[in-house]
């Protein structure tokens, strides 16, 4: 039953990833079970609290490198204190490692190491710099959100609110995202930035 969870949650999340309209927008993806989004977020506070190394090296992984590919293959899903009774998972790395970002916030956050500056508005290259843009300037906002149960409508009102700021951190991007993918996205920025980040000029 584990992986039909897993594959109801990217079936979701990838639908927002599909259709891009030539701007950045956000999509609407109906989310009339949350239970996956739950388990997700169970799996990474888990694996922050028992993996921790493990957990750091995904963060230190740049997103979609073969690194991260390598670190996700040896050190998590094939871990199985956190996956119980036997059950085992298969999900995109982006998902697993939002629900991880978002675990080590919760437990202890990163060394000073793994910190990264903020980025200014129009000088992001990709959608961590985009996130890391809004969090820098919007930091209260992002802390709020990670307190929402993910899945819920609430978390969805909340994304929907902060969306028109959070674009113009991506002016000349072809992406359409939805909820669950701002999250994940806002959970490591808000990991990685050096506490009371100051905006970076621009």
């Amino acid at each position: 039953m584990k992986n039909i969870w897993w594959m109801a949650v990217a079936a979701l999340l990838c639908a927002g990833e599909a259709g891009a309209q030539g701007r950045s927008m956000i999509g609407d993806v109906p989310l009339t079970n949350v239970k996956p989004y739950r388990e997700l977020q169970d799996f990474g506070l888990c694996v922050a609290k028992n993996q921790r190394q493990a957990s750091l090296a995904v963060i230190a992984a740049v997103p979609g490198s073969p690194e991260e590919a390598k670190v996700f293959k040896k050190r998590i899903y094939g871990e199985q204190t956190c996956l119980f009774g036997g059950t085992s998972m298969s999900m995109p790395g982006m998902f697993a490692r939002g629900a991880i970002a978002e675990g080590l916030l919760r437990t202890g956050g990163i060394p000073d190491s793994l910190r990264l500056a903020g980025v200014a508005r129009g000088e992001a290259r990709e959608l961590h710099g985009v996130a890391r843009c809004y969090t820098a300037s919007h930091r209260a906002e992002v802390e709020k959100l990670m307190l929402i149960h993910p899945g819920s409508a609430e978390e969805v009102k909340a994304i929907a609110g902060l969306w028109q700021d959070f674009r113009t951190c991506m002016p000349n991007f072809n992406v359409r995202l939805n909820a669950p993918w701002i999250r994940f996205l806002l959970a490591e920025a808000l990991l990685r930035l050096p506490p009371n980040t100051t905006p970076a000029a621009g």
